[in-house]
């Protein structure tokens, strides 16, 4: 019964299409603990500002649209804490940056699936006090984390319901679907979702082990609350090894392609199990992304409203 409802999702007649891409923030969530998740930070650039996840001393990943612009480097910083405003906050400059070469963009009508929406962030001098998050990408972990219905953690600087951006806020989804790649998931609706500002920041999942370790990347939304889209941070592992020489990966694929990820792959994996999400879920999916609006994501202004 699981197998069958997720071949009618991933069959349904609605493309894999999402709006494009722009910085998020947490809506329908809460303010993080007091130095909750540490390696998600705020990347301001100029007047605005995205999200990122440190999985390095000096290297922040982050979404390759949030530096569409090709902004210099002397007008970006990072900030590491609770919000972008007290005095109890590191500030770190930055020393370059980049977008994978296979970055779509934000034309709709081209760029419908997998828009490899990947940056980087390359500090001057590695961060201390902070341990970085390494991404998912061990197939055991991957398999039993990874499917329909399964939480996540999403954390970000970016709107909240009343538009107050700069503060941490995390919220708790569950993952909607998943391309017929793997390599994008949606996740959240129904009021809880990321939005403007915390784009290129992380989606968390928690293993078994109590290991946190980051399985996603805002990318793009519906209207906040209606959902997002999250890149898996695998498929750039390798670009980001030649680019910064940060090497994270863990299995020796020097292609970055041993981690499979399809949903309907057919070899056993159980990647598709998890709960109760069957064939009722698929169907209550394709109802609720019938009614979406397609609204891009714009970066949220560094200033309190």
């Amino acid at each position: 019964m699981l197998q069958l409802g997720l071949v009618a999702l991933l069959a349904s007649p609605l493309p894999w299409t999402a709006p494009a891409p722009a910085p998020a923030p947490i809506y329908g969530g809460e303010l993080v603990e007091p130095g909750a998740w540490p390696t998600a930070v705020a990347i301001l650039i100029g007047d605005t500002m995205c999200t990122g996840t440190l999985v390095s001393p000096k290297v922040v990943l982050t979404a390759a649209h949030c530096l569409d612009n090709n902004p210099s480097p002397a007008l970006m910083h990072v900030v590491v804490g609770d919000d972008v405003w007290t005095e109890f906050r590191t500030i770190a400059s930055v020393a370059s940056h980049g977008s994978h070469p296979d970055f779509c963009g934000t034309d709709t009508e081209v760029c419908k699936v997998d828009i490899w929406d990947y940056g980087y962030v390359m500090l001057e001098e590695p961060l201390v006090g902070v341990e970085p998050t390494r991404p998912l990408s061990d197939q055991a972990e991957w398999d039993a984390a990874m499917y329909i219905g399964a939480p996540i953690t999403v954390v970000g600087f970016g709107d909240d319901e009343k538009s107050l951006n700069g503060f941490k806020r995390q919220v708790d989804v569950e993952i909607v679907r998943f391309s017929p790649s793997g390599l994008e998931f949606q996740a959240g609706g129904e009021g809880h979702d990321s939005c403007q500002g915390d784009s290129g920041g992380p989606a968390f999942v928690t293993l078994s082990s109590g290991e946190v370790v980051l399985a996603g990347v805002t990318s793009r939304g519906y209207t906040c609350g209606k959902g997002g889209f999250y890149a898996i941070p695998y498929a750039a592992l390798c670009w980001l090894n030649q680019e910064t020489g940060v090497d994270l990966r863990t299995d020796a694929c020097e292609a970055c392609d041993c981690l499979v990820t399809e949903p309907n792959r057919d070899d056993g994996c159980g990647c598709a199990a998890g709960g109760d999400a069957g064939g009722s879920l698929g169907l209550i999916v394709l109802t609720a992304l019938a009614g979406f609006r397609r609204s891009g994501r714009r970066p949220a202004r560094t200033s309190r409203r």
